[in-house]
């Protein structure tokens, strides 16, 4: 039973809650009678066992069990009655001992979200962005289709950047042979950031059967402890060369794009670059909506959700300097980079959260189907595939339908905004 709630702060609460003396009385005796019906102790029979020598040999065991069992349920009816939603575990302030015939009585500290008062977010004013989609544009995105349909076809001509090259080199330091860096039949494309450009370059210009010497010297802190701080040769055939074969601009290469002509083509494309360009737009909208509610409710946000938001920017950057093959300042200094962003991260939750229950916006088991039907089509990919991608990546479906939820909020801001 909740007999206090005090504030520490605005986003912590501290909880005095007592659990009444039968409730533990008929706890404990559970267990007991568990224990009996199942423990077997010398010269006793199955559920025989007087009392006395149960408590004197399990009381400890006892205590916990009941502690584990009543603390907890009590502390959810608690925050229920307190009408308290916990963005984290609570501590509890002491060590929790039963007292025999007595009430359980045991204080907790946790915290919760802020209450954000009057919320203020219809008939933001917003700045109309227009946008238009270029020839150029189109063209660039119908070439870029063609590179996406290359084929690669055998020639006697020289190479050029973006031809492949099928080559069998031998790698030797200090004229030893390096078998991890020798390879046989191997198709490199030329130009590419696969190979180091002097490799690249020494190919360009060469044809079939020709052969030629490249020189490369890796740092000292490479990986591969063989070649670092060395000077590597290369003796590299070319065993094969393709030519690369990019599709003409006409009907028959617009009918493999699912279109009828190359007028088709162009226009679908067109209508994709708009539709592109109309989110990204609504897009802009929305982080202005976010800055605006943020500015306009100066509110706390719990130290916890903050730090864990810093964790996940963190990580995220990591990831991505590790794709990029960058290097991260310490996670001391990057606490303090992100630390207001992160704010500004939790203070959005909080106040769309708010907004959302106002207004009983939810994201329903279907919105979560749609959308994982909608990512697997845009990547090419199963539906299935993408369910397990985001249970590896994010540990649940929570993620994704979190985002929804935000989504389906500033969409109902923003049709209430104006825009001139």
């Amino acid at each position: 039973m909740l007999q206090e709630v005090e504030n520490v702060s605005s986003t912590t609460r501290r909880l005095t809650i007592q659990v009444p003396s039968e409730i533990i009385q008929s706890e404990t005796a559970a267990v007991y009678n568990e224990i009996k019906a199942t423990t077997k102790i010398p010269g006793f029979r199955p559920g025989k066992v007087p009392q006395a020598i149960l408590v004197n040999k399990f009381a400890k065991q006892v205590e916990a069990q009941v502690i584990e069992k009543v603390v907890p349920r009590f502390y959810m009816e608690a925050i229920k009655e307190a009408k308290l939603e916990p963005v984290n575990y609570p501590d509890i302030n002491e060590k929790v001992e039963l007292k025999e015939g007595q009430p359980l009585s045991f204080t907790v500290t946790v915290e919760v979200k802020p209450e954000v008062g009057d919320l203020n977010y219809e008939g933001i004013t917003l700045k109309k962005k227009t946008f238009s989609v270029e020839d150029s544009e189109v063209e660039k995105a119908i070439n870029s289709l063609r590179e996406s349909k290359a084929v690669y076809a055998t020639t006697e001509e020289a190479l050029t950047e973006g031809d492949m090259a099928i080559v069998t080199n031998e790698a030797f330091v200090d004229d030893q042979p390096v078998d991890d860096l020798s390879y046989k039949e191997y198709p490199l494309v030329l130009g590419t950031q696969e190979m180091p450009k002097e490799f690249s370059d020494a190919l360009i210009g060469k044809k079939k059967d020709e052969s030629t010497e490249v020189k490369l010297n890796f740092e000292s802190d490479h990986p591969n402890k063989t070649i670092a701080g060395k000077e590597v040769l290369f003796k590299v055939l070319i065993t094969e060369a393709k030519k690369k074969m990019i599709p003409p601009a006409d009907d028959e290469f617009a009918k493999g794009a699912e279109c009828g002509t190359m007028e088709e083509l162009t226009k679908k494309i067109h209508d994709s670059l708009g539709k592109r360009k109309e989110s990204e737009i609504n897009l802009d909208y929305k982080k202005e909506i976010l800055d605006t509610l943020i500015k306009n409710h100066p509110i706390d946000v719990p130290a916890s959700m903050v730090k864990g938001e810093i964790e996940s920017i963190i990580q995220q950057e990591k990831e991505s300097a590790m794709r990029k093959g960058e290097e991260l300042k310490p996670d001391q200094e990057l606490n303090k980079e992100f630390e207001a962003r992160a704010k500004d991260n939790v203070k959005s939750v909080l106040l769309l959260d708010a907004i959302g229950k106002k207004e009983s916006i939810e994201t329903s088991d279907d919105d979560v189907k749609q959308a994982i039907e909608e990512i697997a089509v845009r990547n090419n990919l199963k539906p299935e595939e993408v369910t397990k991608l985001y249970a590896v990546r994010e540990g649940s479906m929570d993620a994704l339908k979190s985002r929804l939820f935000a989504d389906k909020v500033l969409d109902f801001i923003l049709e209430k905004s104006t825009i001139q």
